[in-house]
């Protein structure tokens, strides 16, 4: 076989399609054939997996002697690949005399659509070496799985996974509003963000964002005592507040479907990072007589949103007088208001994920 001119494109289609190793090996496709010094040994990584597993995984390249080949050259290399595959397969359908324009316009958009053998099925069964390539794929991208809580110190603890539902609970008056404004502006800087409003006049909402913005204390902006230094720190930061990328649900119908409802349109233009509600129980999902179980419908349909949208959803929620009776003013989970209906979908997700795992 002659030297190689394409080394990464064929590196790239074993990376893909490792299936392809057998069949590159059964025609003669050897180490020696390989220029670039990398591509080299890439191929003699992936020989010596196929010979020690019998099988040909992205994994195991990452775990090979001294010679570990960069997370971003197996991801460039296998991307290289997938551009150079579907650009030829588009040229070739725009060149082809034979299909006339409206006949290339839909054989383009099934390649396109072919384009998701690379990438991630939305419901698929897999097996833990399946979740193992996941990983690797995950890792590959070198990006944090969601996004910070927009607080230094907390984001030592914790970040807002996606897919997940998290509950942050206080008693009122307590600053629960402000934290969860705050976490929604700081993150619009650099992400899409969606706050619902039903507690606040979307008055009062600008007044918080604008006082954590410039510094001028929110008291002086309700009560209109800004000094003329502190009206030229709130001008200064206009232009960034109209740029963030904030959408606010101001919430006027409580109703719970229809909120969801304006939450899914939203996130279809937006593809939304982080969604904050304030707060859980002033939603209203009719039907229910009883207000635990509305609250652990809302709860169970608020985690299945967050897997759905693939975002994080941050929900405020009011804590009991419980807390205030005991010595120990830490809340735990029952000291939130209603909340058997949250307790009872925490637990029932919890026991999906042991059900999955086991």
């Amino acid at each position: 076989m002659a030297e190689l001119r394409n080394e990464k494109p064929i590196l790239g289609k074993l990376i893909v399609f490792p299936n392809m190793l057998e069949s590159a090996i059964e025609n003669g496709l050897k180490e020696k054939y390989f220029i670039n010094r990398e591509n080299r040994s890439l191929y003699k990584q992936m020989l010596d997996i196929y010979e020690k597993h019998g099988v040909l995984e992205r994994r195991f390249l990452h775990f090979q002697s001294d010679k570990q080949i960069e997370l971003g050259a197996l991801k460039a290399i296998r991307e290289e690949y997938k551009n150079l595959y579907l650009d030829k397969k588009i040229n070739d359908a725009l060149v082809a005399d034979s299909i006339d324009t409206d006949g290339k316009r839909k054989q383009i958009l099934s390649i396109l659509e072919e384009a998701g053998e690379f990438e991630q099925e939305n419901n698929k069964i897999l097996s833990p070496r399946g979740l193992i390539n996941e990983w690797w794929e995950n890792l590959e991208r070198r990006e944090l799985d969601g996004i910070r809580t927009g607080y230094s110190e907390l984001d030592k603890y914790i970040f807002f996974e996606k897919a997940s539902l998290i509950t942050i609970g206080a008693r009122p008056a307590m600053g629960k509003t402000a934290l969860g404004l705050n976490m929604a502006y700081k993150n619009s800087i650099n992400h899409n963000v969606m706050y619902v409003n039903l507690e606040m006049s979307t008055r009062q909402i600008t007044n918080r964002i604008l006082a954590s913005m410039s510094g001028v204390p929110l008291w002086k902006i309700k009560h209109k005592k800004i000094e003329d230094t502190e009206i030229q720190e709130i001008i200064k930061n206009l232009e960034k507040f109209e740029k963030l990328n904030l959408s606010i649900l101001d919430c006027s119908d409580t109703n719970f479907h229809t909120i969801i409802q304006g939450i899914k349109r939203v996130h279809e233009k937006n593809n939304l990072n982080l969604i904050v509600i304030d707060y859980l129980t002033l939603m209203q999902a009719r039907g229910f007589s009883n207000k635990n179980l509305e609250v652990e419908y809302m709860a169970n349909r608020l985690k299945a949103l967050s897997k759905e949208l693939n975002t994080c959803i941050v929900v405020l929620a009011q804590l009991s007088r419980e807390v205030e009776k005991r010595a120990d003013k830490r809340p735990i989970l029952s000291d939130l208001r209603d909340s058997g209906g949250i307790e009872q979908a925490r637990k029932r997700n919890r026991d999906k994920w042991k059900n999955k795992k086991g």
